[in-house]
């Protein structure tokens, strides 16, 4: 088991990562480096002050480190890779969390970084970010993807299987190509879905205190509840994924379309069949108790 563990972006997903791992690896140390310049005292107020905050990612020299797990947007992974690679350490391994694979390691591999690395993607989170919002308990059932790069030894990829397993996730491998593939339709798409849906509605009710937060029923709020993630993260991920996001929505506004003609003609045996085998695909989700949680009081 890792005993000194460094979280480079402490949001939401590495306050939660530090906060599991207390609870399963009491012995373990964990350091927090973040661009937040008042880290120190959000640890504290947050009653994370066992979490030791690092000022530079070169202090992580000074630290006899066995893991790295980087969990900022993907955008900032090459500054931080080169980062790492300075250090010249052989001895720690770096995963992260990153919901893209296939840009994340052509950088690894384009710029021939020599730390040992071992890409992975939890998929597990909530709208909301910052290490306020962390929690121990998210990781629970969840699956996370790991995407292991050529030629990289099997014990490295079990070291970071095993951890994450200890945080009670279901570990599922895949090819970055593949991984990218999949979470373009079952993650991706849906946000760009769920962002254009809130920008339509803000354009028909102008006034955001009137009757479209008034009376945001059950549909439109789970689709302002994926709206509401971090911006900064999902720029990051459309950007990174926009290919395959691309293909996505153009197949999405065909069905969009089709669906249209469906009331257009007043289709009732059409509109019923797809209502139909939409239901069994959200049945098989909460079946595979993945359908996720509601947040108190949200």
């Amino acid at each position: 088991m890792f005993k000194n563990i460094v979280i480079i972006g402490f949001g939401m997903i590495g306050s939660s990562i530090a906060q599991s791992v207390m609870k399963t690896n009491k012995t373990a140390s964990i350091y927090a480096f973040d661009k937040s310049t008042t880290l120190k005292q959000r640890l504290k107020k947050a009653n994370l002050s066992k979490i030791i905050p690092l000022k530079s990612l070169q202090e992580i020299s000074q630290i006899n480190v066995d893991l790295i797990i980087v969990c900022t947007p993907i955008l900032q992974y090459s500054s931080i890779f080169k980062k790492i690679d300075s250090l010249n350490n052989n001895k720690f391994i770096v995963t992260d969390v990153g919901s893209t694979k296939y840009n994340i390691e052509s950088l690894y591999l384009k710029n021939n970084f020599k730390f040992k690395f071992v890409p992975s993607h939890p998929i597990a989170g909530i709208e909301k970010s910052g290490l306020e919002n962390g929690f121990f308990g998210l990781f629970d059932n969840r699956y996370n993807i790991i995407c292991p790069i050529k030629n990289t030894p099997k014990s490295e990829i079990n070291k970071i299987i095993n951890f994450w397993q200890s945080l009670s996730m279901k570990i599922e491998i895949m090819t970055s190509k593949e991984h990218d593939h999949v979470l373009s339709l079952t993650s991706h798409l849906p946000h760009v879905i769920s962002y254009s849906l809130v920008l339509t509605a803000m354009k028909k009710e102008k006034s955001l205190n009137s009757k479209l937060i008034k009376f945001s029923a059950g549909g439109f709020r789970d689709f302002t509840r994926v709206a509401g993630s971090d911006p900064e993260m999902w720029r990051d991920i459309f950007l990174a994924n926009s290919k395959q996001i691309q293909k996505l929505t153009k197949n999405f506004i065909s069905e969009l379309k089709n669906f249209s003609n469906d009331l257009n003609v007043k289709n009732s045996k059409n509109l019923l069949i797809k209502l139909k085998k939409t239901k069994k695909v959200r049945d098989q989700i909460v079946k595979a108790r993945q359908a996720g949680k509601f947040i108190p009081n949200d």
